[in-house]
């Protein structure tokens, strides 16, 4: 790949190798790790390293790596990731960062020792300052983590900055943390850890239609993202060709509709005064609260019933978001203009 700009109205470069950094790059300083989620920890770390960039006249760089290294190690072991790519560079465009090296992350690279990795990866980069969280490891088998570091930059001439987690209700904000959360459907409580509501984005695909005939119809999402929230029914946003709608959402298998099991769950979201055809269109879904678990209803008119309250319940709590927070902003209130 190179190098390229990212066209989400900021200056970031994408890029793939530490030799098409942008020639007499002053003062680097950067933040190194998987940053997935960009979670309110991560959020910390990137902000400080922006604010220090400029402090010195010098240039942010994030050095991650794709794929997530478990792939490489123990691909039985690695997690779902919480952003596509996409996703992750729009945040950090707006984060301050000037340079996402995304560096590929190959069976070689992962027998690096840590010194071989500072002198093959870091010292092309020409660090100034080097900031990492204090869990932070690297190197084969892990070998090294932040006190390695600071005794190898003493060394090359870099300073290493260790950054404390960041606490929510006295417990550490992690990716680990944000997926399991989601795996037991507690979205406004991700949605807390990330900074922002659970995100998940797809193209909009046809169904069986049997939404229209509850009359309730629905978007079908065909998601792109590796990790969704767990079944059930859920407040959600819906952005699609730049405006936001109000979202009911399932997720799951249909009980009540299906004379069989499908393989995978489906993600279909009715969009409250909503009309018009989204098929095909690409869809981003906010998941901003749990109504409840999926289950199986006897028969279409329990079913009806059931949904009709659940899009009221949403309604209100849309209505009631919005006049907290402001329509448009963090909450679930409607913005199509």
């Amino acid at each position: 790949m190179g190098t390229r700009e990212m066209e989400v109205g900021s200056r970031m470069k994408v890029m793939e190798d530490p030799i098409h950094l942008p020639e007499g790059m002053k003062n680097p300083v950067v933040a190194i790790g998987v940053f997935d989620g960009a979670h309110l920890g991560h959020q910390r770390i990137l902000g400080e390293v922006a604010s220090r960039a400029r402090g010195m006249a010098g240039t942010a760089i994030l050095l991650s790596f794709s794929p997530h290294p478990q792939k490489v190690i123990a691909s039985g072991e690695a997690p779902q990731l919480l952003q596509t790519f996409d996703q992750q560079a729009e945040i950090l465009a707006g984060s301050g960062i000037d340079v996402f090296l995304r560096l590929p992350f190959t069976r070689r690279l992962s027998l690096l020792s840590p010194v071989e990795f500072v002198g093959e990866v870091l010292l092309r980069i020409g660090p100034r300052e080097v900031h990492v969280g204090e869990n932070f490891r690297f190197g084969h088998r892990r070998a090294g983590d932040a006190a390695t570091l600071r005794s190898l930059g003493g060394e090359h001439g870099f300073a290493v900055v260790g950054h404390e987690p960041v606490l929510f209700r006295g417990v550490r904000v992690s990716s680990t943390r944000i997926r399991r959360l989601l795996s037991a459907g507690r979205v406004h409580l991700a949605g807390r850890l990330l900074g922002r509501p659970y995100e998940v984005r797809g193209g909009v695909v046809k169904g069986a239609r049997k939404g229209v005939r509850l009359g309730f119809p629905t978007a079908n999402l065909k998601v792109d993202n590796e990790l969704i929230p767990a079944t059930g029914v859920y407040a959600t946003r819906a952005v699609v060709n730049g405006k936001t709608w109000v979202g009911a959402t399932n997720i799951g298998f249909r009980p009540t509709l299906q004379g069989f099991r499908e393989p995978e769950p489906t993600v279909e979201t009715h969009l409250l005064d909503f009309s018009g055809d989204l098929y095909g269109q690409p869809l981003a879904l906010q998941f901003c609260r749990r109504v409840r678990e999926e289950r199986r209803f006897d028969g279409w008119e329990a079913l009806i019933d059931r949904i009709g309250r659940d899009i009221l319940w949403i309604r209100r709590y849309s209505e009631r978001a919005a006049a907290r927070m402001g329509e448009g902003e963090k909450g679930i209130g409607p913005s199509r203009g």
